[in-house]
């Protein structure tokens, strides 16, 4: 999925000290939260220990009707309705990309990135 560099530096750190994380596998995603919708959660505890331990599937994780069905879930999640990161320009946000508007380093393809 989608996620940032310090999302992930934060559930790493995090997965350090979760009991609940051993022996299990798990993608992560980052949720955009410009509006607030989406606080981030006080512990990641708690929804590992919902999941299945690797021993328990074989090494074969959920089936596929469990990935289906989450994945559905978790596209309403989502920013934006073109949900194409492809799409985006360096500094365009889904919303402005919904929109037509332009992000602001210009047109996909022809960015111009600030130098420092």
């Amino acid at each position: 999925g989608r996620i940032n560099r310090q999302d992930v530096a934060k559930i790493l750190v995090d997965l350090l000290t979760t009991p609940e994380a051993t022996g299990k596998t798990f993608e992560g995603i980052s949720i955009a939260n410009s509006e607030g919708y989406y606080p981030p959660a006080p512990s990641i505890g708690p929804a590992l220990e919902r999941l299945a331990l690797d021993s328990e599937t074989g090494g074969k994780g959920p089936s596929e009707e469990v990935v289906r069905a989450t994945y559905a879930i978790m596209q309403q999640l989502l920013p934006g309705e073109k949900q194409d990161a492809a799409g985006l320009a360096m500094g365009q946000t889904y919303e402005q990309l919904d929109k037509d508007e332009e992000g602001r380093l210009g047109v996909r393809g022809t960015e111009e990135a600030p130098l420092r």
